[in-house]
């Protein structure tokens, strides 16, 4: 005598499924607002970084320097550390030109700090989750 296992479809109701399928939603937009929150305070150690090393000439390029908040969900979130691109040599200080070298206070900001800019975010989600480090 063998044995064969079959699958078998189950079909079953959850009473209040409404409300569970909120509280998922809200676990959800939760967890995004704290990922959100990490990377904002990472990016400010770059924001910082990149307004202390700018270059001044008429100083508009590093009042233009930014935060800003780009995408969110439960496992990532993303922000942008910029200037105003209507001040269109800002490429220009920062990756050179012909007859110019580069002065990248933007990627530096980022490559110098990113240790701290990691202990930021990672301080930043496990106060939010209730777990101080």
């Amino acid at each position: 005598m063998g044995y064969s296992a079959k699958q078998r479809k189950v079909k079953m109701t959850i009473e209040g499924a409404e409300k569970i399928v909120k509280d998922l939603k809200a676990m959800e937009d939760a967890a995004a607002n704290v990922m959100m929150a990490g990377a904002k305070a990472g990016g400010k150690i770059a924001l910082e970084y990149a307004k202390r090393n700018c270059p001044e000439d008429t100083g508009a390029l590093k009042q233009s320097l930014n935060l800003t908040e780009d995408k969110a969900t439960a496992t990532k979130a993303t922000v942008k550390v910029d200037y105003d691109k209507s001040l269109k040599y800002g490429t220009y200080v920062e990756l050179g030109a012909r007859g110019r070298v580069a002065n990248p206070f933007l990627r530096n900001a980022v490559d110098d700090n990113q240790n701290k800019i990691n202990e930021a975010i990672v301080a930043q989600i496990s106060k939010a989750v209730g777990r101080i480090i």
